[in-house]
């Protein structure tokens, strides 16, 4: 505890110093003055905004997206349970069928919607192993 007071006594007595060093140099005009002022606030260009926006935009369609398709899945689930169980021949039509996946170019939709496709199937297997 005494520590502690110590440091703030010098401390203090620091910044007392500072301030009287500062007023005497005022005084005495031996402050140069700087030609350069500096920017406190960066250049935002509207580039950068714009990608900003775009990722932002992106999030949140994907999160609209993938919860849409989590609640489709759902119920696609719990359809697919009920058919097999009441109905067996109208559980046939509900059957997946495989598709190939087309290779693109890497822009920021095509990258996008690869990433929205990654874990919509994250989604319908998590969705599959809870209610299957």
């Amino acid at each position: 505890m005494t520590l502690i007071i110590i440091l703030f006594f010098i401390t203090t007595f620091l910044a007392f110093a500072m301030i009287y060093f500062k007023a005497w140099e005022i005084r005495n005009s031996k402050i140069e003055q700087s030609s350069t002022l500096r920017k406190i606030l960066p250049e935002i260009y509207f580039r950068q905004i714009e990608k900003i926006m775009l990722y932002l935009t992106k999030h949140i369609l994907q999160w609209i997206v993938i919860t849409a398709v989590k609640y489709w899945f759902i119920i696609l689930a719990k359809t697919r349970k009920w058919s097999l169980k009441k109905l067996p021949k109208i559980y046939k039509l509900f059957k997946a069928k495989n598709k190939e996946i087309i290779q693109q170019r890497n822009t920021f939709l095509s990258k996008a919607i690869l990433e929205s496709k990654i874990k919509i199937k994250r989604i319908k297997e998590k969705v599959k192993r809870d209610h299957a």
